[in-house]
């Protein structure tokens, strides 16, 4: 007897357990690699299907609908404006049955919660009359076709010297390619782009006055990269100022010292405006090093060199990144 209650009692939990695994929602399926951006959660049981990043690029955030393309299907929008950093982009698909209107409030609410402020925000055709290319670059056309239950926000956050900016586009699928991945017409799907610009780009750039004096002694020359700049502009930005101040620190510890400050940059655009772009930003260098911090002109010679003296190639903006630099030669 005891025995059977004992086989009745282990059938029971079984078919407990069971009947909760049968209840319980599916837990996400990611792509292998893939992970959430640190700090924005996922609509709950969504799943990751494409996913990919990049250390650097630059990325045209958009402020207003996307009513045109130009070469190349890129879209343009009414309002944007570039930004530069680390990039992560991350594709799910939301389980069936619900809408996007309640993943879309879902996403506001927790930007909000973490202190974003949304720049631009607009819902179905108001997005844009070529919406449909907006993320057409992702690898599939998981967002190509389905436009009209869309919602798109772009929100920024600035904290402790960098800032992460968002795009948000969440819609429920209608049609298209979709090479792997397995979605139903009128499935809630999500795009997220994050840049991370500041910080994060000086944590590996800026250069102490004593590194500055070894690769002079040792190379003849030293590459700076915490000296930045906007794009194609030669007005040195704020996180330009530690690697500033270590050049001023290594001229002040070696008062015989005299330098070239060369710019250099990559090969987007024509070869004379880099020129004379390059030249520009180790004009503003220098006469920052003399009005900042009091080095005298005559031990300084601005000059540019444009893209003739790539460390890269130009085929990557991971490589492109490395070209754009200041480097110090001794006079």
């Amino acid at each position: 007897m005891n025995s059977m209650i004992g086989t009745y009692g282990r059938i029971a939990v079984l078919a407990f357990a069971l009947a909760a695994a049968v209840a319980a929602p599916a837990v996400a399926a990611d792509i292998k690699g893939a992970k959430d951006y640190p700090g924005i959660k996922r609509y709950e049981g969504a799943s990751i299907v494409v996913y990919s990043t990049q250390k650097f690029t630059r990325y045209i955030l958009p402020l207003g609908p996307a009513d045109e393309v130009e070469a190349g299907d890129k879209p343009v929008f009414t309002g944007s404006k570039e930004v530069s950093g680390a990039l992560t982009r991350l594709s799910y698909t939301v389980p069936a049955g619900i809408s996007s209107d309640d993943v879309f409030e879902n996403y506001r609410n927790e930007l909000a919660a973490k202190g974003y402020t949304v720049l631009f925000k607009a819902d179905g055709d108001a997005i844009g009359k070529r919406q449909d290319a907006i993320f057409s670059g992702i690898g599939t056309q998981l967002f190509d076709f389905s436009t009209e239950a869309a919602h798109f926000l772009t929100a920024e956050l600035a904290k402790d010297g960098a800032t992460v900016d968002v795009v948000l586009y969440v819609t429920e699928f209608e049609d298209g390619y979709t090479p792997g991945i397995e979605v139903e017409k009128g499935q809630a799907i999500v795009q997220l782009d994050v840049i991370e610009s500041g910080v994060l780009q000086d944590k590996m750039v800026t250069v102490s006055a004593a590194e500055i004096g070894k690769g002079l002694a040792a190379q003849g020359h030293i590459a700076l990269y915490g000296i930045t700049f906007d794009f194609a502009k030669a007005e040195l930005k704020p996180n330009s100022r530690p690697a500033l101040d270590q050049v001023a620190q290594f001229l002040k510890d070696d008062p015989a010292m005299k330098i070239h400050v060369v710019g250099h940059t990559d090969n987007v655009g024509g070869t004379e405006t880099n020129m004379t772009l390059s030249r520009a930003r180790a004009a503003a260098v220098v006469a920052a090093l003399v009005t900042q911090y009091g080095v005298s002109a005559n031990r300084l010679n601005p000059a540019g060199v444009g893209p003739l003296a790539p460390v890269a190639p130009n085929d990557s903006d991971e490589d492109r990144a490395k070209n754009r630099r200041v480097e110090l030669i001794p006079q």
